[in-house]
């Protein structure tokens, strides 16, 4: 009756080897031979053979003589009782094979000399501990195969699934079985005489100190786990052991040392995590996790598809990918890298690349786009102070330099798109202030024929109009724009100025100017007063405009949709993806700087947003989602600021014309500055807009025909939110969003006057 080899199958993880030469493991061998259900593999002459020509390396012997050198071997030796028997019961085999120390001086011959066998001696005292058998399988088998150590320990809590197929060596037979299970069979199947320790259940605080120190501290830790916390509690506490860690990351061959053996005071994760506790990283949701994951590895390092991949998390893959062909790179670089360092070479800390796509130049996605150099207003004045009219009166009062830095200040807090203050004022000797379209400052996608600077100059003139007249000061506006694409846009001549303020319509929203700022915090959702919503839409009927307003909670899911998905179409766009990476000031110091763009800071976006939002800095990632019709991923950074507000609104005017959008800028002025003053917060939300009448208006619009069939179709679902039946048809100027949200973290700088004026 055999009594080492009846395992259920989860209990077949080790094999069993038997002495030959104890009369009960003979027993049992016999019993092994003689089933019917057991293989059983001898091939200790071919062993021998190694053996003999291991020891004589200087003769070529043939094929007739080994054989014969076999025998002689032989002659005084039972050739069942050399060596051992091992039996693997998950696979009912039983093979025959040398003794340890003849089996390891074999198996290891071809690794002489870059390893040499006093290092292989060494390597065979090592412990190793293994955490994350997804990549770390890889590593395991790397490290078995090279015999770096002679004890491993490897936890993993997982089993096996379909999903893991692409990467982890295993077959579908293994469907089911722990990752851990997996990997020790294999490791034994290689080397019987390797100690494998296991910790099926994992990692936790009540198993670490066994797994880093039972039976001996390891030597080398390599951490493959996804949990993040588990990450953050085996390097504190391998820290406090004095043990070094490595990790792979699988993408462009990253490979990340510390050396806690050598630098006891080392911060965790070169202290990118600093001052995140392990609590804090427990039971993270997928966005939370990439987006810490993101600090971790760094945002810059990744590879283009990398960044791809991780904008469509949630949406259509449900985490971060990896390869096979990244894996066992990692498993490669860890083997080498790791043997190394436990043979007391000096591998320094720190994070280095094996990068096969810059190493062989093969990525057609490698261009990188170059952001444009604004020029100072100095530099084109001569034409611009060539364009101003000479038939307009001279002033009546003359402005002090005091009184007009005042209120241009004022002026030029008005909105603009990207925040991109496309004005020049222009002060000429008669007294006249001119306003002018700083063309090159605003190019950009969305500024179609102007049109999003027109909006910006009316709100920048109701500015200067409610400012003046707090000054006491009359005024009269000369529009000039009479064709989209000029200049000069309006000259603005005092008239008189008096003692007193004086009354002009909607007076009153002269204090609300430094109060009007863009909130883009999402906070819960609750509906704004009637009253106060109508108060707002009487500021456009009262000038011919026409409001739109939906709460309809279902139009707001609609609405996110339509916005997400334009703004996918916006990023596919190769001038909306560079507008994009121009105007935003990705560090408080770039906004400083500056003082125009969108600082990143007022975007309120959470870690995991602020993260995705960088992602796209890479033009190379959006050629990819371009070229593979992929991205949806970018459809969801709008979803919370839609489906958040408290409603939405849409500013109509009735033709396409630039008075329509200059003078829309003034009425948008107004609501703006009324809602805040209110207490309610607005965003713009509309990019899509300035898309849609470019797609219409223009045959060389720069989308593919797919990307027009699909701006078509969010077009429709954009009218049939806001264009019921029996409307007239009338032109969508400006969509934004209102809500409660309290102040903003930061508001938006704002240049110095001086870098806006020019005065004769």
């Amino acid at each position: 009756m055999l009594t080492r080899t009846r395992f259920d199958l989860k209990d077949q993880i080790k094999p069993l080897i038997f002495f030959p030469t104890n009369s009960l493991d003979w027993e049992e061998i016999q019993e092994l031979r003689s089933s019917n259900y057991v293989q059983t593999i001898d091939e200790i002459d071919s062993q021998v053979i190694d053996l003999i020509k291991s020891d004589h390396p200087e003769n070529q012997f043939s094929k007739d003589e080994l054989n014969i050198k076999v025998v002689e071997f032989f002659k005084d030796k039972d050739k069942d009782f050399f060596g051992n028997w091992v039996y693997y019961p998950w696979k009912n085999i039983l093979v025959h094979i040398l003794g340890e120390t003849d089996f390891i001086r074999i198996r290891t011959l071809r690794n002489n000399y870059k390893i040499t066998p006093s290092e292989q001696k060494v390597l065979g005292q090592k412990k190793v501990g293994i955490v994350g058998l997804s990549v770390g399988q890889s590593i395991a088998l790397a490290m078995a195969l090279e015999r770096s150590f002679g004890e491993i320990r490897l936890a993993d809590f997982d089993t096996l699934e379909l999903s893991n197929m692409n990467r982890l060596k295993a077959g579908v037979t293994s469907l089911g079985l722990e990752k851990v299970v997996i990997a020790a069979r294999e490791i034994s199947e290689i080397d019987p005489y390797l100690k494998v320790v296991l910790f099926r259940e994992g990692i936790n605080e009540d198993n670490l100190e066994e797994f880093l120190t039972g039976n001996g501290k390891l030597d080398l830790v390599i951490d493959e786990c996804d949990s993040l916390d588990i990450k953050l509690l085996v390097r504190e506490r391998a820290r406090c052991e004095g043990i070094p860690v490595m990790m792979d990351t699988s993408d462009r061959g990253m490979l990340d040392v510390e050396r806690f053996d050598k630098e006891p005071n080392r911060p965790i994760f070169h202290g990118l995590l600093e001052g995140i506790t392990k609590s804090e990283l427990a039971n993270l949701s997928n966005k939370e996790r990439v987006a810490i994951g993101l600090k971790i590895t760094g945002l810059e390092t990744l590879s283009p598809r990398m960044k791809a991949s991780l904008l469509e998390i949630g949406t259509s893959i449900t985490s971060w990918p990896q390869l096979a062909s990244g894996v066992f790179l990692g498993g490669a670089t860890v083997a080498h890298v790791g043997r190394r360092l436990l043979l007391g070479d000096d591998v320094p800390s720190g994070r280095y690349y094996v990068d096969l796509d810059e190493i062989i130049k093969i990525d057609q996605f490698e261009e990188k786009l170059v952001l444009p150099r604004i020029e100072n207003v100095a530099s084109f004045s001569d034409r611009l102070i060539s364009q101003i009219p000479d038939h307009i009166l001279q002033s009546g009062y003359i402005l002090s330099h005091s009184e007009l830095k005042r209120l241009l200040s004022l002026a030029n807090m008005a909105p603009s798109g990207g925040n991109i203050q496309p004005w020049i004022w222009v002060f000429d000797r008669k007294g006249i202030l001119h306003l002018f379209h700083d063309q090159q400052r605003s190019h950009s996608m969305l500024d179609f024929k102007g049109t999003g600077s027109l909006i910006a100059f009316g709100a920048a003139l109701e500015n200067l109009r409610l400012a003046a007249a707090q000054e006491g000061m009359e005024i009269e506006m000369i529009d000039h724009i009479r064709e989209f694409e000029e200049e000069l846009i309006c000259s603005v001549r005092f008239v008189a100025k008096y003692k007193a303020r004086i009354q002009v319509p909607y007076f009153e929203l002269v204090d609300g100017i430094s109060l009007r700022c863009t909130n883009r915090k999402n906070t819960v959702r609750q509906l704004l007063d009637k009253s106060k919503l109508e108060e707002l839409q009487v500021f456009a009927l009262n000038e011919g405009f026409k409001i739109k307003l939906t709460e309809a909670y279902n139009d707001l899911e609609n609405l996110a949709e339509i916005v997400g998905g334009m703004d996918r179409m916006r990023f596919f766009h190769e001038e909306g993806l560079l507008d994009f990476i121009k105007e935003v000031r990705w560090t408080e110091k770039d906004a400083q700087e500056t003082k125009d763009g969108i600082d990143v800071a007022t975007l309120e976006l959470a870690g995991t947003e602020k993260a995705a939002l960088g992602l796209l800095k890479d033009p190379r990632t959006m050629r990819f989602f371009r070229k593979f019709l992929m991205g949806y991923g970018l459809t969801k950074i709008s979803k919370d600021t839609i489906t958040k507000s408290s409603a939405i609104m849409l500013l109509q005017g009735d033709s396409f014309t630039p008075k329509t959008y200059l003078e829309g800028g003034k009425v948008l002025q107004r609501i703006w500055i009324k809602a805040n003053m209110l207490g309610i917060s607005f965003q713009p939300v509309t990019a899509m807009l300035f898309i849609f009448q470019k797609v219409l208006q223009e045959r060389n619009h720069g989308f593919s025909l797919d990307e027009v069939r699909e701006i078509e179709k969010l077009k429709l679902k954009f009218d049939k939110i806001f264009k019921r039946e029996g409307d007239c048809d009338h032109l969508d100027l400006f969509m934004f969003r209102l809500n409660v949200a309290g102040e903003p973290t930061v508001r938006a700088f704002r240049r110095d006057v001086q870098d806006t004026l020019i005065q004769l």
